[in-house]
Parts: C-alpha cells; structure tokens; sequence
C-alpha cells in the first residue's frame, strides 16, 4: 500500500497552481472507439464552432448586460427546468440558484417551473417530460437520469415547433439527430464535459502517483456518463500501468457506495478508489474512515462542491476536477437572451463549461479566490462550503 503524503509534493504544487483548465485538455487523448456508450455521440468539439463556444465562455465570466429593449418579450417566458434535484450533490442547486439570478440581472421577464426526481427515477421524469409538452413551455432545460433512457421523450419537445429544448449535463449531441439545429438537434447542450474531466484527472494521476497500484472504481449507472468519467478514466490509469481491480455500479448513491467500499476495500486493499460523482465520493471516505483504511487509499472527488471542499480540507480526498459550477447556470441564461435577440446562430450547438483540478497542497487563500468565482451567485443562498 501507498502512503497518501509520500508522493512529490512539489510536482503536485507546480500542477495545482498550474490550475489545468478546460481548453487544456485536448491533448490528453483517449481511444473511444472501444466505448460502446459513447459510438452514438459527437464530442462537443467535432459539431461545435469553437469560435462561438469562446464567445459565450467570455459572456458568462462578464457581468451580465441586460437584454435589449427591442428584444425584451411582451409576456413572461415560460421556462421549465427538468433534472435530478434530489442528488445529494449540490451542483444542480447551485445551477438553478445561477439561473434565476442571472435571468434577473439581464431583465428577461420569465415564469419558472421547476421539477425533480432522483438520479434513476426514469419514470418519474419521463413523466415530466410528457407533462412540459402537454403545457407549451418557450423554454425546456432537461437534465437527463440517462441520456439513452430519455432519448425519445426529449425527441418529442425537440419535435414541437414552439419549444426551445436545452439539454443539461450533457456536452455530447446525439449523432441520430444529426449535425445542426435544422437536421433535428435541441438549442443546445450544456454541461461541464464529463469527458474532459476525466482527461483532466488523468492527466493529474499520471504526472503525481506511481504506475505500480492497484485501483478500485466506482460507477454511477451503464451508460454514457459513466463512460466518460468512468470507462475513459479506467482506460488512462490502465495506461499508466494501474491494474484496476475492482469495479461496481452504486447508480449515483452514497448509501450503495459505502456498502460496496465496506464489502471489497479490506478484500482487495486497493491503492485508489476512483469515484464518479460528490454522493459516491461520500460513501467511499465515510467507509474507508470506518474501517480505519483512510491512511492507505487515494480518494478523488468529481466537481468540487461543498461537501468535497470539506473533504480536500480535512484530507479524506487528495485532489478532484473542480467545475466552475454557476456557469452552468449562467450560460441558459444568456442562450435565451441571445435567442430573445434573434442570435441563434451565436449560440453554440455544445457548451462545455471550464473545469481545473484543485488539490490538498493548495492555500486556503487559492481555494478561496477559486470559490468566489465559481460560486458567486449562489453563495447567497448555499453559501461557500
């Protein structure tokens, strides 16, 4: 087993500092042919004007420029906001909280409506979907519980002439619906790239450990976000020459994850685990500090939260890929500013939001500067931590 503070902590600074950001990662490269879950997708890059994706990134680190007066609609806009509010990650609150503040301050009148479900409740938000289409919404923001699973319901709003569908968490277009708006995709994806993130952290895990371990991963649910943030970092850190020893699904869950860690960690001792999402990230540390096993194994999180920034301060997770995460947010709202405006065209097909590893060695004053930006709309209501 490895000891966690015996690694190279100067060439762990220089990296943190180094704040690897987003437009970094392109030459990290995977093979993804292999990834069944991923042959049906676009990367955002290869259907995206890049030039247009920078634009909008420079828009939404901007303070907000209210709506032109010509634009501003004569009745509110009904948007609808579809997507997995009961994850225990505070990610999608904070990405609401961003959008309704941001709406405000570029003075678009709007009515909200906001529905939830848990992360494998399908049914329950394919009947949200069904619902939003009986009502007309303008505007459809639809995080998927599974992109495949939802692929047909979404279809159908994309289909009615009067609806604006914006897909959220995903920065990965459907190939089926083709290259452009007019061959049938949505407004937009929107997402922090799951896959850029896991390049991100590999790139991270190959410059700072040893090839020599041995790696547990935990998984959400089959499909292609777990592709990307799973499979894909699986494949680096076999690269590496890590042997992964061990693999489980715990659909997203804190509780699963924990069970899962208490069952295999003293079996197969891994070096690491590597987690896919804040909630398993969670049940991971949570077993590891039960079982005494917390000195022993690398832990990472995914999207920098609250809850992780308290796991990096009190060292139960060495690093993770943080998400400047009212960007997200943010972002919807300008896209349907920029639509209000009759600039469409100037609206990227993909969004992919900018992302940097943070780790352990970092300063609580470099933390801090980081937070304000990435959280400084819904600090008001979630605060900081």
């Amino acid at each position: 087993m490895i000891n966690k503070r015996t690694f190279s902590a100067a060439l762990v600074g220089v990296i943190a500092l180094a704040l690897v950001m987003t437009a970094g990662v392109a030459a990290f490269e995977l093979d993804l042919e292999g990834i069944e879950e991923l042959e049906g997708l676009y990367m955002y890059d290869e259907v995206t004007d890049m030039d247009n994706l920078e634009q909008m990134r420079d828009v939404v680190r901007e303070d907000a420029v209210p709506i032109e007066e010509d634009a501003v609609p004569e009745e509110p806009v009904d948007v609808a906001m579809i997507y997995p509010a009961l994850d225990l990650s505070d990610s999608w609150a904070r990405g609401y909280e961003a959008f309704v503040a941001r709406m405000d301050e570029l003075d678009i009148p709007y009515e909200m409506a906001t529905m939830g479900s848990g992360h494998a409740e399908h049914d329950v938000q394919r009947s949200h979907l069904e619902s939003v289409l009986m009502q007309e919404f303008d505007y459809v923001i639809i995080g998927p519980t599974e992109l495949y699973v939802q692929q047909d319901a979404i279809e159908e709003l994309i289909d009615h002439p009067d609806i604006n569908v914006i897909i959220w968490n995903y920065s990965t277009p459907l190939k089926e619906w083709g290259e452009t708006r007019e061959e049938g995709q949505p407004l937009s994806w929107v997402a922090f790239d799951h896959l850029d993130g896991a390049r991100m952290l590999g790139e991270y895990i190959t410059e700072n450990y040893d090839y020599d371990k041995d790696a547990a991963m935990m998984y959400g649910v089959p499909g292609s976000t777990t592709a990307m943030r799973g499979y894909a970092q699986k494949q680096i850190m076999e690269n590496h020459g890590m042997d992964v020893v061990y693999e489980h699904y715990a659909d997203w869950d804190r509780d699963l994850a924990y069970q899962a860690t208490m069952d295999f960690a003293p079996a197969y001792e891994p070096d690491f685990i590597h987690s896919t999402s804040t909630a398993m990230t969670g049940g991971i540390v949570s077993a590891l500090s039960e079982l005494g096993m917390m000195d022993d194994v690398v832990v990472n999180g995914w999207g920098g939260g609250s809850e992780e920034q308290e796991y990096l301060a009190d060292g139960r997770i060495e690093y993770t890929v943080m998400r400047n995460q009212d960007d997200w947010g943010v972002v919807l709202a300008e896209m349907i500013k920029f639509d209000l405006e009759g600039r469409r065209d100037e609206i990227p097909l993909a969004y992919a939001g900018e992302m940097q590893v943070i780790d352990h060695t970092m300063s609580e004053e470099e933390i801090e500067e980081i937070l304000e930006h990435a959280f400084r709309y819904s600090k008001e209501e979630l605060g900081m931590f």
